[in-house]
């Protein structure tokens, strides 16, 4: 009975920390818009999830986050109890004899590191995951014929609001014909944010002279999610023709 304790113990742990992971990977999923950075800790958690499939039923009946472990642990218990009483777990006893320890821990030691280095990546987007026109702004320029050269773009949040950012070269007309289609109107340089110019992807790099076009719609919310509607503040430097967007579509 002692022993049975010890391993439920070890068990509920073990299902925790998979519970967590899986908790993880929706919120980069659904939140993120990111597959890959949302993989990972799927990755992390499959071989608990695989030896506990009734983890995933249990975790979809959306119950309070302590019950999913303690159901999963009460049910794995028993149940491997049971095969282990009939004799149904020699062959996976008989594999497990193989496995030094110490092997053990360096591949996961392994696999943790690489699933870490993948996750820093995705952070700052490298390599560039999307290209193009961002979801907040693609009907609203699917018209307008832009001359857009390298553009990029990175969710900060998505779920019914949004929140993104975008980069791009394009020429001073085709930024006015932008300017006039979501409204964008000349903003005091002073009034941006250090936060503005410290986001995530490597490649966000805006600078602010005195020849850079600095715009924005009417009461850009710089530290909140602001009002409903479609927030933007954009800069654009005539040097090099580079345009930086922060966008906040809000339901």
């Amino acid at each position: 009975m002692e022993k049975l304790i010890r391993l439920g113990l070890v068990v509920v742990c073990v299902n925790v920390v998979v519970g967590f992971l899986a908790g993880t990977a929706f919120f980069f999923y659904i939140f993120r818009s990111d597959p890959i950075l949302a993989a990972i800790p799927v990755v992390l958690a499959l071989p608990g999830i695989l030896a506990q499939p009734w983890y995933v039923l249990f975790l979809f009946l959306q119950w309070e986050p302590p019950f999913a472990p303690v159901l999963t642990t009460l049910v794995s218990v028993l149940f491997y109890s049971a095969l282990d009483r009939i004799g149904k777990l020699e062959w996976a006893k008989l594999v497990l004899t193989r496995f030094k320890k110490i092997r053990v821990a360096r591949i996961a030691l392994v696999v943790f590191f690489f699933a870490l280095a993948i996750g820093v990546a995705r952070y700052f987007d490298f390599p560039v995951l999307r290209h193009g026109v961002p979801d907040g702004l693609s009907l609203l320029t699917k018209d307008l014929d832009l001359t857009l050269t390298d553009p990029r773009y990175y969710c900060l949040v998505s779920f019914v609001d949004s929140e993104w950012l975008w980069q791009a070269e394009l020429p001073e007309a085709d930024l006015d014909r932008l300017a006039g289609r979501i409204r964008l109107h000349p903003l005091d340089a002073d009034k941006i944010g250090d936060g503005f110019f410290r986001m995530s992807p490597y490649w966000w790099h805006p600078v602010i002279s005195k020849q850079t076009r600095v715009l924005a719609t009417t009461d850009f919310p710089m530290k909140d999610r602001g009002q409903d509607g479609l927030h933007v503040l954009a800069t654009w430097n005539p040097e090099d023709e580079v345009l930086h967007l922060w966008i906040k579509s809000n339901m």
